[in-house]
């Protein structure tokens, strides 16, 4: 029989019998080539097809198949599970009395995790505020499978003592090529069970050869701002305090102090301080120095503790704890008055307006020069929170108490609590989490207007990813930033007004 003639009979065939036919040929096909031509093993990428659309997908390896089990029985962080189990009481007291002002809950069962803080004892119940306090979350996450339990976790802790009725969760994902959407799939639904409101989205854009870095980075920051904007334009909602979190290791009251120094102070934006580690010094610097600048206009340092700040008041500030006013700042968490984005101009992300011949800064740093310039210059650094992105950083800047007294050497004599004025351990910069509090840094800050001139190293060329590609400048401010109206507290925040 000819092939033509085969085929022609082929086809006179009936549907059933043409499929059973395909289906032993597939299997003849699959048989006969080795699976080495279909597959290069779990860790490796799979093409489907020469001609696919579709990109690359890595298949988890047998690690991370096992995290996903562990995440389906057990919401514990992976990474940060000791930030509060062990702390000394006369923290956890301080902590008690701190945050009361923040719970936003009616009075939850004993068993709740936060009851061990004390947050659910019937003496703080009083302390809910009869009017609500709302806080929006905006998280941009991308190959962040390592970190996303820790942030969950976290986010479910801090939601349970702010209120999970007053609190969303914004998530954008894009161009990931780990585990990242699959993981985001379980928490999506992990959270609704528990009632959280959270809108996860995600992407496989990723920046294209010829788009310019910071424009790019500005369109995916305001994506995680979108259901902002939805939730007033349909429901009339509106949020008091703005959390915009990048992919960072957070413990709980990390976010709580930030909270409440922001609050405190009527700040437009406070900010933690971030740390990565520095290969030739062996030991963690301060990392984002390309947004963060003093109230001189100044640039941070990629330095160990001691030498970030180049302004001595600002630094001896920073080695003490207290909080600092600054030009500008992120450092992995920002909380934001969120008024400058329901009112004009309507701030949002951007990159610099390059034919005005504006300096092409990060889009963090211009959102804090247009913070300065609408009026809510009241910018805050808080050196207690030390954040890390990795887990070799956070173990070195959170040492437990009992480590840090044996590899120092100290001894302590006699029965009393740790004390921040006269423990050596206390002193130290990358000392223990549990860091008790000092009076200085309940106090308000007297914010001043800003700098004249602000440095600025550039960042230009499209497809560029090495680093800024401009010559620094001192770059002028607007004046409006120098008056003393753009420190004036516009929006009123403070605990005492709920």
């Amino acid at each position: 029989m000819q092939p033509n003639t085969f085929w022609l009979q082929l086809k006179r065939k009936p549907t059933p019998l043409a499929l059973v036919v395909g289906l032993l040929l597939g299997l003849l096909i699959g048989k006969t080539f080795p699976t080495s031509l279909l597959s290069t093993g779990g860790n490796n990428p799979i093409f489907v097809s020469r001609l696919s659309a579709r990109k690359q997908i890595t298949l988890p390896n047998i690690d991370q198949r096992r995290r996903v089990l562990d995440l389906l029985s057990t919401l514990s962080p992976h990474h940060t599970t000791e930030c509060t189990r062990n702390s000394q009481p006369l923290y956890v007291q301080q902590v008690r009395d701190r945050y009361a002002s923040l719970i936003g809950h009616k009075t939850p069962s004993e068993s709740t995790w936060f009851s061990s803080w004390g947050f659910s004892d019937s003496q703080h119940v009083h302390n809910v505020p009869k009017k609500e306090h709302k806080y929006f979350f905006a998280i941009n996450l991308y190959n962040s499978f390592d970190v996303i339990p820790d942030l969950f976790a976290t986010l479910f802790r801090v939601s349970a003592i702010l209120g999970y009725h007053n609190v969303y969760v914004s998530i954008y994902e894009n161009g990931s090529t780990d585990q990242t959407k699959a993981l985001l799939r379980i928490f999506d639904a992990l959270t609704r069970s528990v009632g959280l409101r959270v809108t996860i989205r995600t992407s496989t854009r990723t920046r294209g050869a010829f788009n310019h870095r910071i424009e790019y980075l500005a369109e995916v920051r305001n994506q995680a701002f979108n259901p902002l904007h939805e939730l007033r334009d349909s429901h009339n909602e509106y949020f008091d305090t703005i959390i915009f979190m990048n992919d960072i290791l957070p413990c709980v009251d990390d976010l709580l102090e930030l909270i409440w120094q922001s609050r405190r102070n009527n700040a437009g934006i406070t900010c933690a301080s971030d740390y990565m580690y520095h290969q030739e010094l062996s030991t963690p610097v301060f990392y984002d120095n390309w947004v963060a600048r003093d109230i001189n206009g100044t640039a941070l340092e990629n330095a160990p503790f001691e030498n970030v700040f180049h302004d001595p008041y600002s630094s001896e500030r920073f080695q003490m704890h207290l909080p600092i006013q600054v030009q500008s700042c992120w450092n992995g968490v920002a909380v934001l008055d969120p008024a400058p984005f329901y009112t004009p101009p309507y701030i949002k992300f951007r990159m610099a307006r390059l034919t005005e011949e504006e300096c092409s800064a990060s889009e963090c740093s211009l959102i804090c020069n247009d913070y300065w310039e609408a009026g809510y210059g009241r910018i805050l650094m808080v050196p207690r929170v030390k954040l890390a992105y990795d887990k070799r950083v956070f173990d070195i800047i959170h040492p437990s108490r009992r480590n840090l007294t044996a590899i120092r050497g100290y001894v302590r004599l006699g029965g009393l609590p740790d004390n921040p004025r006269t423990d050596p351990q206390d002193r130290s910069w990358y000392g223990p989490h549990d860091r008790l509090f000092t009076p200085e840094e309940s106090e308000e800050i007297d914010f001043v207007p800003g700098p004249s001139h602000v440095w600025c190293w550039g960042w230009d060329g499209a497809g560029d990813i090495d680093g800024p590609d401009v010559d620094p400048i001192w770059e002028r401010m607007p004046d409006r930033s120098q008056y003393a109206d753009s420190v004036k507290v516009k929006h009123h925040r403070e605990m005492s007004e709920l």
